[in-house]
């Protein structure tokens, strides 16, 4: 396992693409380690780790979208050996749509495909959290309620305790973000994923994507909630593996 704001667990060395994960907020990395098996040897899998949580839990949480990519943009291009693809969970969705754009636009590398899943689009993403006015028990509390943190999370106190420090400044990232005005849009395919019993991100928000590349969207739903990406992995795995080979290039 390599450390840092990329992880990966062992990597097949048969691989011909390359899937970046972006988890939700206040979550980590670690939540994709069982996809690599899933995915199989053609596809590697780099998740990627913000600070403030798991294995980087000691350091400051990023409080904007500019710190994020300052970070990401410089490790993530010298990982491009492969075509590489993006999935991002609800604000991994974002974070992964901007980091795109930047190594897009700074150096060429445009990802083959792009997965958004359980995301509004970047100018639907609603008025600002107001975090800053809560307790972390209410944080907590309001969040699970919202659908954007497990209900397992607000059950267990340590789980909790864990999780806020980092909310905090992932709701900073989403509350200052803006989006994008004159920027190119993405050139290539784009899925919008959701879970069906997603009230906080519709049929209507998840189409809005279509909007945000040059190439064509596709729209699919999942059974579950916001979080179906961790109820069915094995199912999530398998569409990404049909979405990335699809649109890999064809060998002589």
């Amino acid at each position: 396992m390599t450390a840092g704001p990329l992880v990966e667990w062992d990597p097949p060395r048969t691989a011909t693409a390359l899937l970046v994960c972006l988890p939700h907020a206040g979550s980590g990395a670690f939540q994709f380690r069982p996809w690599q098996e899933m995915l199989g040897p053609d596809i590697a899998l780099l998740a990627v780790q913000l600070p403030g949580r798991e294995n980087r839990w000691r350091e400051e949480p990023a409080t904007g979208m500019a710190e994020v990519l300052d970070e990401l943009a410089p490790r993530l291009s010298a990982r491009l050996d492969l075509p590489y693809y993006v999935f991002g969970h609800s604000m991994g969705g974002l974070i992964g749509y901007e980091l795109a754009r930047r190594l897009g636009r700074q150096q060429g590398s445009w990802p083959r495909g792009f997965v958004v899943s359980a995301c509004r689009a970047p100018d639907d993403q609603g008025e600002p959290s107001g975090t800053e006015r809560l307790t972390d028990e209410q944080l907590v509390a309001e969040l699970v309620a919202d659908g954007v943190v497990p209900t397992a999370v607000g059950a267990n106190s340590r789980l909790a305790a864990a999780v806020t420090r980092p909310l905090r400044g992932d709701s900073a990232i989403c509350d200052t973000y803006t989006p994008p005005r004159t920027d190119p849009l993405l050139p290539c395919p784009l899925g919008a994923w959701r879970g069906q019993d997603d009230k906080g991100v519709t049929d209507g928000h998840i189409r809005k994507w279509g909007e945000w590349s040059t190439c064509p969207s596709t729209v699919r739903t999942f059974p579950g909630n916001h979080f179906y990406h961790l109820d069915a992995p094995r199912q999530v795995t398998a569409a990404l593996r049909t979405f990335v080979t699809d649109l890999l290039p064809t060998r002589n």
